[in-house]
């Protein structure tokens, strides 16, 4: 399995022969990171097998990005209902299928449609999106981790506890703005989280950033 970090919050991520983008295209909406323009032309150039957005506020997605994807690749388009062309529907690609599973947004923004995304292949990934920590304890139909990619709220605080409850083998955090611009301390509390802690193992890439798991 490999990912790769193409947005303030999201990955291009391959599992089993099978190219997913979620929540891979972003403009900037300081302090985050936009993708940059050259990942995001290859990203066109050679499309990946499946897009899926988590919801619509710019930092995670990019509608020109969606509309041209729709347009050079057959792939299935999965987000909310203010997506073009999206579904919510279980897709199977390949030895891969997607699970669209609906969850709230963190903190304390207008309401906005949020889903998160389960892909099962021969490694079950969770990916968080901007999902709020609570409520996925009780969520006993949903098949367990093996990698939980979430925003940095999952190590803090509570967040952390929950993330270590769902016992995946592996926490990719992304939403991490660049360590020079961080107004909000965001890299101080995951770290005093982190510092010392015990598994799960966690990784923070930076953009652009290939990570190969076994």
């Amino acid at each position: 399995m490999e990912l790769k970090r193409t947005a303030n919050a999201g990955v291009l991520l391959q599992l089993d022969g099978v190219r997913i983008l979620l929540d891979g295209v972003c403009s900037e909406v300081k302090p985050y990171c936009a993708t940059p323009p050259a990942l995001r032309d290859t990203l066109l150039q050679d499309p990946p097998d499946a897009v899926a957005f988590t919801h619509t506020h710019p930092d995670h997605y990019d509608r020109l990005f969606v509309c041209e994807y729709s347009q050079k690749s057959a792939g299935p388009v999965l987000g909310p209902a203010d997506v073009p062309n999206s579904i919510k529907e279980p897709v199977s690609i390949g030895n891969v299928r997607i699970l669209s599973v609906s969850s709230r947004h963190l903190g304390k923004t207008e309401p906005i449609e949020h889903l998160s995304y389960i892909l099962q292949g021969s490694r079950t990934v969770w990916f968080m999106g901007d999902a709020a920590c609570d409520g996925w304890l009780e969520r006993q139909n949903l098949p367990k981790p093996d990698v939980l990619i979430a925003p940095y709220s999952f190590a803090m605080g509570r967040g952390w506890e929950i993330t270590k409850a769902l016992k995946p083998h592996l926490v990719v955090l992304l939403h991490l703005p660049e360590r020079g611009n961080d107004p909000y301390g965001l890299w101080e509390s995951v770290e005093k989280t982190l510092s010392g802690a015990a598994q799960p193992a966690v990784l923070t890439p930076d953009m652009a950033q290939s990570v190969y798991l076994r």
